[in-house]
């Protein structure tokens, strides 16, 4: 009888620490925290992966998901998604080559973008002027004047600390191009 009693409290009291781990656990990674101020005066916050592949932007409340596609360094690769709806709210397209590189945003407004090289660093120039400006090899603050603006003001910061920046070597990233040609498994 009193081996059941004990076994009995052990397995109770298994199951109350089961529990109480499941409901307090949540995988988060490490992230590098970038603060900036919008144009409104908010604060806005944008963490980055450790490995550099998507950044975080919390903004107004809002936040958003910025990543390449498949992590190509390309304008048509860019990526601007809503995490709690999947909502893809903005993506690159066209090229900086030919003059046609944009962000087409999901409510049909275009953001149109050219890329100026000089010698110490480039500027993108969006439909208003300046959207984002590097000089010698710093970022320079730029007004925007809508949400659009911003956000895509937003993608080309997280892309030039993704440009600048090399993984730490406690990140490992692999990449496989294998697809299974047979039905063998």
């Amino acid at each position: 009888m009193k081996r059941i009693s004990s076994l009995l409290t052990m397995i109770m009291l298994a199951g109350i620490c089961t529990a109480y781990a499941q409901q307090t656990s949540e995988w988060k990674s490490p992230m590098h925290e970038v603060q900036f101020i919008s144009e409104s005066g908010d604060d806005v916050k944008m963490e980055v992966d450790k490995g550099y592949k998507y950044a975080n932007l919390e903004f107004e409340g809002r936040k958003f998901h910025l990543f390449y596609d498949r992590d190509m360094n390309q304008i048509k690769k860019a990526r601007i998604v809503e995490p709690e709806t999947k909502l893809e709210i903005a993506r690159g397209r066209g090229s900086y080559f030919w003059g046609s590189a944009r962000f087409e945003f999901v409510d049909g407004d275009i953001v149109k973008v050219k890329r100026k090289r000089n010698a110490n660093g480039y500027e993108i120039t969006g439909p208003s002027g300046p959207l984002f400006i590097v000089e010698n090899h710093a970022i320079t603050p730029v007004k925007t004047y809508n949400e659009k603006e911003f956000m895509t003001q937003a993608f080309y910061v997280f892309e030039r600390i993704k440009l600048t920046q090399n993984s730490p070597s406690d990140v490992m990233i692999f990449y496989s191009n294998y697809y299974q040609t047979s039905s063998n498994k």
